[in-house]
């Protein structure tokens, strides 16, 4: 689990190149069995393998011209009146971004978008919302690791300012 972590790589350069059944299906559970809040998971995903859906998707995702290139695009959905809905929808996307590098896929987090737009052309009922959405797919790219903040700028012992 570790190397996934390590591995992991937001990746904006796809190959065209579908993602077999079996394979999608495997990540789609991995988000399924993440852990929620009083297990209700309050959220849901639309999968998009359609590439008319991807290229009209573009424009509304700040034209991140990637999303018509990925295998599937994933757009999470939740329940703002359950109070854990984004947290346990992020949970379930990291659990999808973890098993995609154990199959060779890559991913990529997209906060830019028109949220309402997306839902509008999804057809997504209200109350719902469209939270977050992912790339996912076989990468064109290999970027290396970015900068993380060093151990001791990011945790805290005991307290605030708390040092090991």
């Amino acid at each position: 689990m570790i190397d996934a972590i390590e591995k992991r790589r937001s990746i904006r350069k796809y190959r065209k190149r579908p993602i077999s059944q079996r394979d999608l299906m495997e990540l789609l559970d991995a988000a399924r069995i993440a852990p929620s809040a009083a297990n209700r998971q309050p959220w849901q995903m639309i999968v998009i393998q359609d590439e008319l859906i991807k290229k009209e998707l573009v424009p509304m995702c700040k034209d991140q011209g990637f999303i018509a290139d990925c295998s599937a695009f994933l757009v999470g959905i939740d329940d703002p009146t359950q109070k854990s809905a984004k947290v346990d929808l992020a949970i379930a996307f990291d659990h999808i971004t973890l098993a995609a590098v154990e199959k060779g896929l890559g991913t990529c987090w997209i906060g830019a978008f028109d949220r309402d737009a997306v839902a509008k052309y999804l057809m997504v009922p209200e109350p719902l919302v469209v939270t977050v959405c992912m790339a996912v797919g076989y990468p064109a790219e290999d970027p290396g690791p970015r900068h993380r903040k060093d151990m001791e700028s990011l945790f805290h012992w005991e307290r605030y300012g708390g040092r090991r």
